[in-house]
């Protein structure tokens, strides 16, 4: 008994949300499309050497002549940064499991993973929308002209 109510229910809710989307056929295909497209790009982000930059641990580190040491839990770590001078505080992500693992902040790397990810999603929603209201604007343009079609 529980089951077929339930079943009923999501019969009636997807039947609502396919008549919401009747007709937006190629709306709802470039939103999937772009979803599965930023997806990709977050899964692809958290297998590379940047996923420290989302996942880690921040910390504060100082820097001389190239070389930047943190602590953790104690210890001192070190990290080579090439192209820096002498900083007396440099944002470092490292892995609290293996502390040895750790990145520099780099500002460029979390813009360019913001715009894979956050672009695509963006337009998908506002695909979805568009393609959601469709029928809602079509109603209204087509009872629109007949008011001004009767005067």
């Amino acid at each position: 008994m529980a089951v077929s109510r339930r079943r009923l229910i999501l019969g009636s809710v997807l039947a609502r949300v396919r008549k919401w989307f009747d007709g937006a056929g190629w709306f709802v295909g470039l939103a999937v499309t772009l979803f599965v497209f930023a997806l990709l790009a977050a899964l692809l982000g958290l297998q590379s050497s940047d996923h420290l930059l989302w996942t880690g641990q921040q910390v504060v580190g100082t820097e001389q002549r190239g070389i930047v040491s943190y602590q953790w839990n104690g210890q001192t770590y070190s990290l080579d940064a090439p192209g820096y001078g002498n900083a007396k505080a440099i944002t470092v992500y490292l892995n609290p499991g293996d502390p040895s693992q750790a990145m520099i902040d780099n500002v460029a790397a979390q813009v360019v993973a913001v715009l894979l990810i956050g672009v695509p999603v963006t337009g998908g929603v506002v695909l979805l929308v568009v393609g959601g209201t469709r029928n809602y604007r079509w109603a209204r343009r087509k009872l629109k002209r007949a008011r001004e079609f009767r005067l």
